[in-house]
Protein backbone atom coordinates (compact mmCIF):
# COMPACT_ATOMS: atom_id res chain seq x y z
CA UNK A 1 0.00 0.00 0.00
CA UNK A 2 1.46 3.36 -1.03
CA UNK A 3 0.72 6.57 0.79
CA UNK A 4 2.18 9.99 0.29
CA UNK A 5 4.69 10.89 2.98
CA UNK A 6 3.07 12.78 5.84
CA UNK A 7 5.20 15.86 5.23
CA UNK A 8 3.59 16.10 1.77
CA UNK A 9 0.12 16.40 3.31
CA UNK A 10 1.04 19.39 5.42
CA UNK A 11 4.12 21.59 4.96
CA UNK A 12 4.41 22.12 8.71
CA UNK A 13 4.53 18.37 9.39
CA UNK A 14 7.96 16.74 9.55
CA UNK A 15 7.82 13.07 8.55
CA UNK A 16 10.68 11.82 10.70
CA UNK A 17 9.45 9.20 13.13
CA UNK A 18 10.75 11.08 16.16
CA UNK A 19 8.78 14.16 15.25
CA UNK A 20 5.72 12.04 14.46
CA UNK A 21 5.83 10.74 18.02
CA UNK A 22 6.36 14.22 19.44
CA UNK A 23 3.52 15.62 17.37
CA UNK A 24 0.98 13.07 18.56
CA UNK A 25 -0.05 15.32 21.41
CA UNK A 26 -0.11 18.53 19.41
CA UNK A 27 -3.86 18.96 19.10
CA UNK A 28 -4.38 20.10 15.56
CA UNK A 29 -7.27 21.29 13.56
CA UNK A 30 -10.59 22.88 14.29
CA UNK A 31 -13.85 21.09 13.69
CA UNK A 32 -14.55 20.87 9.95
CA UNK A 33 -11.54 23.12 9.39
CA UNK A 34 -8.97 23.07 6.64
CA UNK A 35 -5.97 20.77 6.79
CA UNK A 36 -2.33 21.85 6.89
CA UNK A 37 -2.85 25.10 8.79
CA UNK A 38 -3.37 24.11 12.40
CA UNK A 39 -0.32 22.26 13.67
CA UNK A 40 -0.11 24.65 16.59
CA UNK A 41 -3.80 24.87 17.50
CA UNK A 42 -4.43 23.60 21.00
CA UNK A 43 -8.13 22.81 20.68
CA UNK A 44 -8.98 19.20 21.45
CA UNK A 45 -10.46 17.42 18.41
CA UNK A 46 -13.78 15.65 18.60
CA UNK A 47 -13.87 12.08 19.88
CA UNK A 48 -15.03 9.36 17.50
CA UNK A 49 -17.36 6.47 18.28
CA UNK A 50 -17.45 4.08 15.34
CA UNK A 51 -20.07 1.30 15.42
CA UNK A 52 -20.01 -1.60 12.96
CA UNK A 53 -22.77 -4.18 12.61
CA UNK A 54 -22.23 -7.48 10.81
CA UNK A 55 -24.54 -8.47 7.91
CA UNK A 56 -27.01 -5.64 8.53
CA UNK A 57 -29.09 -4.67 5.52
CA UNK A 58 -31.20 -1.49 5.92
CA UNK A 59 -33.73 -3.38 8.07
CA UNK A 60 -34.23 -0.18 10.06
CA UNK A 61 -37.23 2.02 10.61
CA UNK A 62 -35.30 5.12 9.57
CA UNK A 63 -34.60 3.45 6.21
CA UNK A 64 -38.28 2.84 5.58
CA UNK A 65 -38.68 -0.69 6.94
CA UNK A 66 -42.13 -0.64 8.50
CA UNK A 67 -41.72 -3.99 10.25
CA UNK A 68 -38.34 -3.55 11.94
CA UNK A 69 -38.42 -2.50 15.57
CA UNK A 70 -35.25 -0.46 15.86
CA UNK A 71 -35.85 2.45 18.26
CA UNK A 72 -32.16 2.96 19.06
CA UNK A 73 -31.06 3.13 15.44
CA UNK A 74 -34.02 5.37 14.66
CA UNK A 75 -32.97 7.68 17.50
CA UNK A 76 -29.42 7.80 16.15
CA UNK A 77 -30.82 8.60 12.70
CA UNK A 78 -32.59 11.63 14.13
CA UNK A 79 -29.18 13.06 15.07
CA UNK A 80 -27.34 11.93 11.95
CA UNK A 81 -26.98 12.28 8.25
CA UNK A 82 -28.60 9.11 6.95
CA UNK A 83 -26.99 7.91 3.74
CA UNK A 84 -29.71 6.07 1.86
CA UNK A 85 -27.42 4.87 -0.91
CA UNK A 86 -24.23 3.63 0.69
CA UNK A 87 -22.49 0.72 -1.04
CA UNK A 88 -19.69 -1.58 0.05
CA UNK A 89 -16.71 -2.61 -2.07
CA UNK A 90 -17.59 -6.31 -1.83
CA UNK A 91 -20.49 -8.11 -0.17
CA UNK A 92 -18.25 -10.28 1.97
CA UNK A 93 -16.90 -9.53 5.45
CA UNK A 94 -13.12 -9.59 5.09
CA UNK A 95 -12.85 -7.59 1.86
CA UNK A 96 -15.44 -5.03 2.89
CA UNK A 97 -13.76 -4.40 6.25
CA UNK A 98 -10.31 -4.19 4.69
CA UNK A 99 -11.63 -1.51 2.31
CA UNK A 100 -13.27 0.32 5.21
CA UNK A 101 -10.14 0.50 7.33
CA UNK A 102 -7.54 1.03 4.62
CA UNK A 103 -9.56 3.38 2.43
CA UNK A 104 -8.47 1.32 -0.57
CA UNK A 105 -10.17 -0.91 -3.12
CA UNK A 106 -8.70 -4.30 -2.27
CA UNK A 107 -9.09 -7.74 -3.77
CA UNK A 108 -9.34 -9.34 -0.32
CA UNK A 109 -8.32 -8.89 3.30
CA UNK A 110 -4.86 -10.42 3.01
CA UNK A 111 -3.28 -6.97 3.23
CA UNK A 112 -3.12 -7.20 7.02
CA UNK A 113 -1.09 -10.42 7.17
CA UNK A 114 1.44 -8.91 4.78
CA UNK A 115 1.74 -5.70 6.78
CA UNK A 116 2.21 -7.55 10.08
CA UNK A 117 5.44 -9.00 8.68
CA UNK A 118 6.88 -5.57 7.87
CA UNK A 119 8.30 -2.72 9.97
CA UNK A 120 5.88 0.07 10.72
CA UNK A 121 5.64 2.20 7.57
CA UNK A 122 5.86 5.96 7.55
CA UNK A 123 2.39 6.23 6.11
CA UNK A 124 -0.82 4.98 7.77
CA UNK A 125 -2.21 1.53 7.04
CA UNK A 126 -5.69 2.32 8.42
CA UNK A 127 -7.67 5.26 9.68
CA UNK A 128 -7.09 3.99 13.22
CA UNK A 129 -3.33 4.10 12.56
CA UNK A 130 -3.71 7.59 11.12
CA UNK A 131 -5.71 8.90 14.10
CA UNK A 132 -3.37 7.25 16.58
CA UNK A 133 -0.43 9.11 15.08
CA UNK A 134 -2.25 12.38 15.60
CA UNK A 135 -2.81 11.83 19.30
CA UNK A 136 -5.99 9.75 19.44
CA UNK A 137 -6.30 6.88 21.87
CA UNK A 138 -7.62 4.05 19.71
CA UNK A 139 -9.59 1.07 21.03
CA UNK A 140 -11.36 -1.74 19.15
CA UNK A 141 -13.93 -3.97 20.84
CA UNK A 142 -15.73 -6.80 19.06
CA UNK A 143 -15.62 -7.21 15.30
CA UNK A 144 -14.32 -4.14 13.49
CA UNK A 145 -11.84 -5.83 11.20
CA UNK A 146 -12.58 -9.36 9.99
CA UNK A 147 -11.36 -11.19 13.11
CA UNK A 148 -13.62 -10.91 16.18
CA UNK A 149 -11.78 -8.89 18.78
CA UNK A 150 -9.46 -7.62 16.09
CA UNK A 151 -7.00 -10.35 17.05
CA UNK A 152 -5.69 -13.43 15.25
CA UNK A 153 -5.00 -15.65 18.25
CA UNK A 154 -7.23 -17.18 20.91
CA UNK A 155 -5.15 -15.53 23.64
CA UNK A 156 -5.89 -12.12 22.05
CA UNK A 157 -2.28 -10.98 22.01
CA UNK A 158 -1.73 -10.35 18.28
CA UNK A 159 -3.71 -7.59 16.58
CA UNK A 160 -5.08 -8.35 13.14
CA UNK A 161 -4.38 -4.79 11.95
CA UNK A 162 -0.85 -3.72 12.81
CA UNK A 163 0.09 -0.32 14.26
CA UNK A 164 -3.54 0.77 14.65
CA UNK A 165 -5.01 0.08 18.07
CA UNK A 166 -3.78 0.89 21.54
CA UNK A 167 -6.13 -1.88 22.64
CA UNK A 168 -8.13 -4.51 20.72
CA UNK A 169 -10.15 -7.35 22.19
CA UNK A 170 -13.45 -9.19 22.20
CA UNK A 171 -15.19 -10.45 25.35
CA UNK A 172 -15.48 -14.24 25.28
CA UNK A 173 -17.82 -15.00 28.19
CA UNK A 174 -18.59 -18.71 28.27
CA UNK A 175 -17.35 -19.32 24.72
CA UNK A 176 -13.57 -19.68 25.29
CA UNK A 177 -12.29 -17.38 22.52
CA UNK A 178 -13.53 -14.60 20.17
CA UNK A 179 -14.63 -16.87 17.30
CA UNK A 180 -16.50 -19.03 19.80
CA UNK A 181 -18.31 -15.95 21.06
CA UNK A 182 -19.07 -14.88 17.49
CA UNK A 183 -20.71 -18.22 16.67
CA UNK A 184 -21.96 -18.81 20.21
CA UNK A 185 -25.11 -20.48 21.52
CA UNK A 186 -26.69 -19.83 24.89
CA UNK A 187 -25.38 -23.07 26.41
CA UNK A 188 -21.74 -22.15 25.73
CA UNK A 189 -21.38 -24.24 22.60
CA UNK A 190 -20.37 -22.68 19.29
CA UNK A 191 -19.82 -23.44 15.63
CA UNK A 192 -16.19 -23.79 14.62
CA UNK A 193 -14.93 -21.05 12.32
CA UNK A 194 -13.84 -21.80 8.78
CA UNK A 195 -15.33 -22.59 5.42
CA UNK A 196 -13.32 -25.81 5.46
CA UNK A 197 -14.82 -26.79 8.82
CA UNK A 198 -18.41 -27.17 7.76
CA UNK A 199 -19.66 -28.87 10.90
CA UNK A 200 -23.36 -28.84 10.19
CA UNK A 201 -24.46 -30.12 13.58
CA UNK A 202 -25.30 -26.61 14.81
CA UNK A 203 -28.62 -24.89 14.15
CA UNK A 204 -29.02 -21.75 12.06
CA UNK A 205 -31.08 -19.91 14.67
CA UNK A 206 -31.89 -20.09 18.35
CA UNK A 207 -34.22 -18.23 20.68
CA UNK A 208 -33.75 -18.89 24.38
CA UNK A 209 -35.14 -17.09 27.42
CA UNK A 210 -31.87 -15.47 28.51
CA UNK A 211 -30.87 -11.90 29.24
CA UNK A 212 -28.94 -9.82 26.75
CA UNK A 213 -25.62 -11.19 27.98
CA UNK A 214 -26.78 -14.67 27.03
CA UNK A 215 -25.19 -13.90 23.65
CA UNK A 216 -21.97 -12.05 22.97
CA UNK A 217 -23.33 -8.73 21.75
CA UNK A 218 -24.60 -8.00 25.24
CA UNK A 219 -21.06 -8.45 26.52
CA UNK A 220 -19.67 -6.21 23.78
CA UNK A 221 -22.06 -3.42 24.77
CA UNK A 222 -21.08 -3.88 28.41
CA UNK A 223 -17.37 -3.61 27.63
CA UNK A 224 -17.93 -0.58 25.40
CA UNK A 225 -19.75 1.20 28.23
CA UNK A 226 -16.93 0.40 30.66
CA UNK A 227 -14.43 1.81 28.21
CA UNK A 228 -16.48 4.98 27.70
CA UNK A 229 -16.58 5.44 31.47
CA UNK A 230 -12.78 5.20 31.59
CA UNK A 231 -12.34 7.54 28.66
CA UNK A 232 -14.74 10.11 30.12
CA UNK A 233 -12.43 10.47 33.09
CA UNK A 234 -9.45 11.34 30.91
CA UNK A 235 -9.21 14.72 29.25
CA UNK A 236 -5.64 14.33 28.04
CA UNK A 237 -6.37 13.17 24.50
CA UNK A 238 -9.27 12.50 22.14
CA UNK A 239 -10.37 8.93 21.63
CA UNK A 240 -11.51 6.75 18.78
CA UNK A 241 -13.56 3.86 20.14
CA UNK A 242 -14.61 1.29 17.53
CA UNK A 243 -17.31 -1.15 18.63
CA UNK A 244 -18.22 -4.07 16.38
CA UNK A 245 -21.40 -6.05 17.00
CA UNK A 246 -21.84 -9.61 15.70
CA UNK A 247 -25.55 -9.89 14.95
CA UNK A 248 -27.41 -10.26 12.69
CA UNK A 249 -24.67 -12.54 11.33
CA UNK A 250 -25.43 -16.26 11.34
CA UNK A 251 -26.31 -18.11 13.46
CA UNK A 252 -29.38 -15.95 13.97
CA UNK A 253 -29.46 -16.30 17.75
CA UNK A 254 -31.20 -13.81 20.03
CA UNK A 255 -32.96 -13.82 23.41
CA UNK A 256 -36.56 -14.94 23.01
CA UNK A 257 -37.99 -11.57 24.00
CA UNK A 258 -36.73 -10.17 20.67
CA UNK A 259 -38.44 -12.97 18.77
CA UNK A 260 -41.62 -12.11 20.61
CA UNK A 261 -41.54 -8.59 19.19
CA UNK A 262 -42.63 -9.93 15.81
CA UNK A 263 -45.69 -11.63 14.44
CA UNK A 264 -44.18 -13.99 11.84
CA UNK A 265 -47.27 -13.64 9.68
CA UNK A 266 -46.60 -9.91 9.32
CA UNK A 267 -42.96 -10.20 8.30
CA UNK A 268 -42.99 -9.44 4.56
CA UNK A 269 -42.05 -11.97 1.93
CA UNK A 270 -39.79 -10.75 -0.88
CA UNK A 271 -41.55 -9.78 -4.09
CA UNK A 272 -38.55 -10.92 -6.14
CA UNK A 273 -38.10 -14.45 -4.84
CA UNK A 274 -36.90 -15.89 -8.15
CA UNK A 275 -33.66 -15.31 -10.09
CA UNK A 276 -33.88 -12.34 -12.46
CA UNK A 277 -35.06 -12.95 -15.99
CA UNK A 278 -32.28 -13.23 -18.53
CA UNK A 279 -29.41 -14.28 -16.26
CA UNK A 280 -27.54 -17.48 -15.58
CA UNK A 281 -27.81 -17.97 -11.79
CA UNK A 282 -24.51 -19.85 -11.79
CA UNK A 283 -22.79 -16.49 -12.12
CA UNK A 284 -25.19 -14.12 -10.41
CA UNK A 285 -26.43 -16.12 -7.43
CA UNK A 286 -25.42 -19.02 -5.18
CA UNK A 287 -27.19 -21.90 -3.41
CA UNK A 288 -27.33 -20.17 0.00
CA UNK A 289 -24.27 -22.20 0.95
CA UNK A 290 -23.42 -20.38 4.19
CA UNK A 291 -26.88 -21.12 5.56
CA UNK A 292 -27.57 -24.55 4.13
CA UNK A 293 -24.16 -26.24 4.42
CA UNK A 294 -22.67 -24.71 7.56
CA UNK A 295 -25.64 -25.51 9.77
CA UNK A 296 -28.00 -28.39 10.38
CA UNK A 297 -30.24 -28.03 7.34
CA UNK A 298 -32.74 -30.76 6.41
CA UNK A 299 -33.00 -30.94 2.65
CA UNK A 300 -29.38 -30.12 1.91
CA UNK A 301 -27.57 -27.35 0.07
CA UNK A 302 -29.77 -24.73 -1.54
CA UNK A 303 -33.07 -26.39 -0.65
CA UNK A 304 -35.12 -23.95 1.41
CA UNK A 305 -38.80 -24.55 2.01
CA UNK A 306 -41.28 -21.74 2.47
CA UNK A 307 -41.61 -22.62 6.17
CA UNK A 308 -37.82 -22.51 6.62
CA UNK A 309 -37.64 -19.20 4.76
CA UNK A 310 -40.29 -17.66 7.00
CA UNK A 311 -38.51 -18.85 10.13
CA UNK A 312 -35.16 -17.49 8.94
CA UNK A 313 -36.63 -14.08 8.15
CA UNK A 314 -38.17 -14.00 11.62
CA UNK A 315 -34.80 -14.94 13.13
CA UNK A 316 -33.04 -12.16 11.22
CA UNK A 317 -35.48 -9.49 12.38
CA UNK A 318 -35.16 -10.69 15.97
CA UNK A 319 -31.38 -10.36 15.76
CA UNK A 320 -31.68 -6.84 14.36
CA UNK A 321 -33.82 -5.79 17.32
CA UNK A 322 -31.40 -7.47 19.73
CA UNK A 323 -28.38 -5.61 18.36
CA UNK A 324 -30.42 -2.40 18.20
CA UNK A 325 -30.91 -2.61 21.96
CA UNK A 326 -27.17 -3.12 22.52
CA UNK A 327 -26.35 -0.11 20.37
CA UNK A 328 -28.88 1.89 22.37
CA UNK A 329 -27.09 1.03 25.61
CA UNK A 330 -23.82 2.41 24.24
CA UNK A 331 -25.48 5.59 22.96
CA UNK A 332 -27.23 6.06 26.31
CA UNK A 333 -23.85 5.82 28.05
CA UNK A 334 -22.44 8.45 25.70
CA UNK A 335 -25.25 10.80 26.78
CA UNK A 336 -25.02 9.91 30.49
CA UNK A 337 -21.28 10.56 30.58
CA UNK A 338 -21.57 13.96 28.93
CA UNK A 339 -19.68 12.84 25.83
CA UNK A 340 -22.39 13.28 23.22
CA UNK A 341 -21.56 16.92 22.50
CA UNK A 342 -17.89 16.17 21.87
CA UNK A 343 -18.17 12.88 20.01
CA UNK A 344 -18.74 12.07 16.35
CA UNK A 345 -20.76 8.86 15.92
CA UNK A 346 -20.59 6.80 12.74
CA UNK A 347 -22.58 3.59 12.23
CA UNK A 348 -21.79 1.26 9.31
CA UNK A 349 -22.45 -2.29 8.19
CA UNK A 350 -20.14 -4.41 6.06
CA UNK A 351 -22.85 -5.42 3.54
CA UNK A 352 -26.48 -6.39 3.18
CA UNK A 353 -28.05 -9.86 3.20
CA UNK A 354 -30.56 -11.63 0.98
CA UNK A 355 -33.69 -12.71 2.84
CA UNK A 356 -35.08 -14.71 -0.06
CA UNK A 357 -34.54 -12.09 -2.78
CA UNK A 358 -33.48 -13.92 -5.91
CA UNK A 359 -34.46 -17.14 -4.15
CA UNK A 360 -31.45 -17.16 -1.82
CA UNK A 361 -30.37 -16.34 1.73
CA UNK A 362 -26.95 -14.80 2.31
CA UNK A 363 -24.54 -12.15 1.08
CA UNK A 364 -21.89 -12.59 -1.64
CA UNK A 365 -23.72 -11.28 -4.70
CA UNK A 366 -23.56 -8.08 -6.74
CA UNK A 367 -27.22 -7.19 -6.30
CA UNK A 368 -28.55 -4.12 -4.50
CA UNK A 369 -29.71 -6.12 -1.49
CA UNK A 370 -26.16 -7.39 -0.85
CA UNK A 371 -24.03 -4.37 -1.77
CA UNK A 372 -26.15 -1.70 -0.03
CA UNK A 373 -25.87 -1.25 3.73
CA UNK A 374 -26.67 1.40 6.34
CA UNK A 375 -24.40 4.36 6.98
CA UNK A 376 -25.19 7.10 9.48
CA UNK A 377 -22.86 9.86 10.66
CA UNK A 378 -23.72 12.17 13.55
CA UNK A 379 -21.60 15.27 14.17
CA UNK A 380 -22.25 17.59 17.11
CA UNK A 381 -23.66 20.85 15.81
CA UNK A 382 -24.18 19.50 12.30
CA UNK A 383 -26.54 21.17 9.86
CA UNK A 384 -29.99 19.59 9.49
CA UNK A 385 -29.54 16.57 11.78
CA UNK A 386 -31.93 13.77 10.91
CA UNK A 387 -32.10 14.62 7.21
CA UNK A 388 -31.37 11.83 4.76
CA UNK A 389 -29.34 12.17 1.59
CA UNK A 390 -29.74 10.26 -1.65
CA UNK A 391 -26.11 10.79 -2.63
CA UNK A 392 -24.39 7.61 -3.82
CA UNK A 393 -21.45 6.97 -1.48
CA UNK A 394 -19.05 4.13 -0.79
CA UNK A 395 -17.35 2.48 2.16
CA UNK A 396 -13.95 3.79 1.02
CA UNK A 397 -15.31 7.29 1.71
CA UNK A 398 -15.14 6.70 5.47
CA UNK A 399 -11.36 7.11 5.85
CA UNK A 400 -11.16 10.60 4.30
CA UNK A 401 -14.34 11.61 6.12
CA UNK A 402 -13.02 10.62 9.55
CA UNK A 403 -9.70 12.26 8.79
CA UNK A 404 -11.32 15.56 7.85
CA UNK A 405 -13.75 15.47 10.76
CA UNK A 406 -10.83 14.99 13.14
CA UNK A 407 -8.98 17.93 11.62
CA UNK A 408 -6.12 15.74 10.43
CA UNK A 409 -4.66 15.69 6.90
CA UNK A 410 -6.26 13.37 4.39
CA UNK A 411 -3.83 10.92 2.76
CA UNK A 412 -3.75 11.81 -0.92
CA UNK A 413 -4.02 8.38 -2.49
CA UNK A 414 -7.16 7.15 -0.74
CA UNK A 415 -9.77 5.73 -3.10
CA UNK A 416 -12.74 7.58 -1.65
CA UNK A 417 -13.88 11.13 -1.04
CA UNK A 418 -14.76 13.04 2.11
CA UNK A 419 -18.48 13.12 2.84
CA UNK A 420 -18.37 16.49 4.60
CA UNK A 421 -20.19 18.28 1.75
CA UNK A 422 -23.20 16.00 2.34
CA UNK A 423 -22.92 16.30 6.10
CA UNK A 424 -23.29 20.02 5.58
CA UNK A 425 -25.97 19.83 2.87
CA UNK A 426 -27.99 16.64 2.37
CA UNK A 427 -29.42 18.02 -0.87
CA UNK A 428 -26.06 18.56 -2.49
CA UNK A 429 -25.98 17.14 -6.01
CA UNK A 430 -24.00 13.97 -6.56
CA UNK A 431 -23.10 12.54 -9.94
CA UNK A 432 -21.02 9.80 -8.43
CA UNK A 433 -21.44 6.08 -8.91
CA UNK A 434 -20.62 3.18 -6.61
CA UNK A 435 -18.43 0.22 -7.55
CA UNK A 436 -18.44 -3.25 -6.02
CA UNK A 437 -17.17 -6.66 -7.01
CA UNK A 438 -17.34 -10.27 -5.97
CA UNK A 439 -15.09 -13.21 -6.83
CA UNK A 440 -16.38 -16.77 -7.01
CA UNK A 441 -12.97 -18.24 -6.35
CA UNK A 442 -13.91 -21.89 -6.71
CA UNK A 443 -15.37 -21.37 -10.17
CA UNK A 444 -12.93 -18.64 -11.23
CA UNK A 445 -15.62 -16.03 -11.91
CA UNK A 446 -15.13 -12.34 -11.17
CA UNK A 447 -18.11 -10.00 -11.17
CA UNK A 448 -17.80 -6.19 -11.27
CA UNK A 449 -20.76 -3.92 -10.76
CA UNK A 450 -21.41 -0.20 -11.04
CA UNK A 451 -24.44 1.44 -9.49
CA UNK A 452 -25.61 4.83 -10.77
CA UNK A 453 -28.74 6.74 -9.86
CA UNK A 454 -30.71 5.00 -12.62
CA UNK A 455 -28.93 1.74 -13.44
CA UNK A 456 -26.93 -1.18 -12.15
CA UNK A 457 -24.60 -2.99 -14.55
CA UNK A 458 -22.85 -6.24 -13.61
CA UNK A 459 -20.10 -7.83 -15.70
CA UNK A 460 -18.97 -11.40 -15.02
CA UNK A 461 -15.71 -12.61 -16.54
CA UNK A 462 -13.40 -15.60 -16.30
CA UNK A 463 -10.39 -14.90 -14.08
CA UNK A 464 -8.15 -17.32 -15.96
CA UNK A 465 -9.00 -16.56 -19.57
CA UNK A 466 -10.35 -13.01 -19.29
CA UNK A 467 -13.40 -14.11 -21.31
CA UNK A 468 -16.60 -12.17 -20.77
CA UNK A 469 -19.26 -14.49 -19.34
CA UNK A 470 -22.35 -12.39 -18.67
CA UNK A 471 -23.50 -8.79 -18.72
CA UNK A 472 -26.48 -7.70 -16.64
CA UNK A 473 -28.22 -4.34 -16.74
CA UNK A 474 -31.09 -3.35 -14.48
CA UNK A 475 -33.14 -0.21 -15.09
CA UNK A 476 -33.77 0.89 -11.51
CA UNK A 477 -36.32 3.49 -12.55
CA UNK A 478 -38.81 0.83 -13.63
CA UNK A 479 -37.30 -2.22 -11.92
CA UNK A 480 -35.89 -1.28 -8.48
CA UNK A 481 -35.97 -4.93 -7.38
CA UNK A 482 -33.59 -5.92 -10.20
CA UNK A 483 -35.79 -8.63 -11.66
CA UNK A 484 -35.19 -8.23 -15.43
CA UNK A 485 -31.85 -8.11 -17.20
CA UNK A 486 -32.23 -5.64 -20.08
CA UNK A 487 -28.59 -5.62 -21.23
CA UNK A 488 -29.42 -7.13 -24.65
CA UNK A 489 -32.24 -4.71 -25.49
CA UNK A 490 -31.25 -2.25 -28.24
CA UNK A 491 -32.63 0.79 -26.42
CA UNK A 492 -30.03 0.28 -23.68
CA UNK A 493 -27.00 -0.27 -25.93
CA UNK A 494 -25.41 3.12 -25.22
CA UNK A 495 -25.91 2.67 -21.46
CA UNK A 496 -24.24 -0.74 -21.59
CA UNK A 497 -21.26 0.63 -23.53
CA UNK A 498 -20.76 3.51 -21.10
CA UNK A 499 -21.08 1.43 -17.95
CA UNK A 500 -18.96 -1.42 -19.31
CA UNK A 501 -16.14 1.07 -19.73
CA UNK A 502 -16.67 2.18 -16.13
CA UNK A 503 -16.54 -1.35 -14.66
CA UNK A 504 -13.46 -2.29 -16.67
CA UNK A 505 -11.67 0.85 -15.48
CA UNK A 506 -12.72 0.05 -11.93
CA UNK A 507 -11.48 -3.54 -12.13
CA UNK A 508 -8.03 -2.19 -12.90
CA UNK A 509 -8.09 -0.11 -9.72
CA UNK A 510 -8.65 -3.07 -7.39
CA UNK A 511 -5.40 -3.88 -5.61
CA UNK A 512 -4.37 -7.45 -6.18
Amino acid sequence: MKYKALNQYCPSYNSSWLLIKLSQFILIGVFLGSVCQAASVQQKPKNILFISVDDLRPTIGAYGDTIAQTPSLDRLAEKSRVFLHHYVQAAVCSTSRAALLSGQRLKDGSIWSKLRRQPEPENPVSWAHHLRRFGYETISIGKVSHQPGGVIDKQQNVHEIPFSWDEAFGPVGIWQHPWGAFFGYADGSFREYGYGNNKNDTVAYEYIDVDDNGYADGLIAEEAIKKLEQLAGSASQPFCLAVGFYKPHLPHNAPSRYWDLYDPEKIPQPSNSRPPEGVDPEYSLHPSFELTTHYDWPGGEGNITEAQARKQRHAYYACVSYVDTQIGKVLDALDRLGLAETTIVALWSDHGWHLGEGGIFGKQTNFEVATRSPLMISVPGMNQPGAATSAIVETVDLFPTLAELSGTPIPEDLAGKSLLPWLDDPEKDSEDSAHSFFIRRKEGYWGDTVRTSNFRLVHWWDVNSGQSLQVELYDLRSDPQETINVADRPKYASVVRKLMTAVKDYSGQVRQ
